[in-house]
């Protein structure tokens, strides 16, 4: 679903997004967070991806370190998909559970955070309509969606659910899963990065900015 909108007054946009093993977080846990970064003065081929993963020190560590992170930014506004109802309330509902506090980054705020997705929904429900995927709406605007292919299938919210975030959390805490924590990570580091850029991508599309991508179209796979 195409949605044009009109640009923010902003140098500098940021995005993230998060992996989980479900979709609640009183069920599921946080697994990995990516942050993007780009100039807008910049090709999007310049952005910055940063992911951060779980380890031995658990989901608090892994939230502040992708908070201070987005923080440090200096970004004018924050992109996501569906980020004001999913990403963001994930994190501070983990934070909750472990009984732990903090301040979400400045830029997180409802002036500044343009997420793409609560527009394109209501308007699906007007139609009766399914609600569209990041993925269907970069089509729609005729880009194709990079693949993260492990072990022979494409990376799904659902793949990543139900089978590698739980793998990879399964090697924390073991010396004989680094070097297949390492394989995992770099599986989890292309598909969150992949999921970054798509954020700007279906952004630049919508506010009718020309750009190139490092990632759509194109598909890595992962063996291990």
């Amino acid at each position: 679903m195409r949605f044009p909108r009109d640009p923010p007054d902003a140098e500098t946009v940021a995005t993230v997004d998060i992996e989980t093993t479900a979709t609640n977080p009183q069920d599921g846990e946080l697994v990995s967070v990516g942050v993007g970064v780009h100039e807008r003065a910049a090709p999007l081929t310049d952005a910055t991806y940063e992911t951060f993963h779980r380890d031995g020190d658990g989901e608090v560590s892994l939230i502040r370190r992708a908070m201070d992170r987005l923080d440090r930014s200096d970004a004018d506004a924050l992109v996501t998909y569906n980020g004001i109802e999913f990403d963001l309330p994930f994190v501070e509902g983990r934070l909750a559970r472990h009984g732990a506090s903090l301040d979400l980054p400045a830029i997180t705020a409802a002036e500044t955070h343009v997420d793409l997705f609560p527009d394109r929904r209501d308007r699906a429900e007007e139609r009766d309509e399914p609600w569209p995927s990041l993925e269907a709406c970069l089509e729609s605007y005729g880009y194709a969606p990079a693949k993260t292919v492990w072990r022979g299938d494409p990376v799904t919210n659902g793949v990543f659910g139900d089978e590698l975030g739980p793998a990879y959390l399964r090697t924390l805490g073991t010396e004989t899963g680094d070097r297949f924590r390492e394989t995992l990570a770099a599986v989890i580091d292309h598909y969150l990065r992949t999921d970054l850029e798509a954020n700007l991508a279906l952004f630049y599309a919508d506010v009718g900015e020309p750009f190139e991508s490092a990632y759509l179209g194109t598909e890595s796979r992962f063996d291990g």
